[in-house]
């Protein structure tokens, strides 16, 4: 009975997440200061996914993240979406002291729309999540956007994996 309950254990693990290399080059909490510095610039936005029905899911009250784009977090994001716009099966690697820090929040209201105001010109990932559940399991997935901004301009982007 022990073979084959190890068998299944590895089985299972072999199909289950995989996760994102951790990147090669270190976290520079300087290079990423310029998302805390107050800039004129805007960032509205939508999240949402179609499900293979036509139901449409928004990223309602999930959390947004504004990441500023530097040598660490372009090569992980490049880890986990590996060219895609979103990432539903790859596990982030942990985060480095400070990389939490070194982001802005907000949360999507229950038409996944989301606003930054007072950014700083430059380059961001944007970074949400839209899930459902079918029975007990979790679809949907993490989405990311690329965006630059500059000289106090509004930009407003749809995030839906494609």
């Amino acid at each position: 009975m022990r073979p084959a309950l190890a068998l299944l254990v590895t089985l299972i693990a072999a199909t289950g997440c995989v996760t994102a290399p951790e990147p090669k080059t270190a976290f520079n909490a300087d290079e990423a200061a310029f998302v805390h510095a107050e800039g004129r610039n805007t960032i509205t936005g939508q999240a949402f996914l179609r499900r293979n029905d036509g139901v449409v899911v928004y990223a309602a009250g999930s959390d947004v993240h504004l990441i500023p784009k530097t040598a660490y977090s372009t090569e992980r994001m490049d880890g986990i979406y590996r060219g895609a716009k979103i990432n539903t099966y790859i596990q982030s690697p942990p985060m480095p002291d400070g990389y939490l820090a070194a982001m802005r929040d907000t949360r999507a209201d229950g038409e996944g729309r989301f606003a930054f105001a007072g950014v700083a010109d430059g380059s961001y990932y944007i970074v949400t999540t839209v899930e459902w559940l079918v029975g007990y399991t979790p679809q949907g997935g993490n989405l990311m956007e690329e965006v630059s901004v500059k000289g106090g301009e509004t930009r407003d982007i749809i995030m839906t994996g494609r």
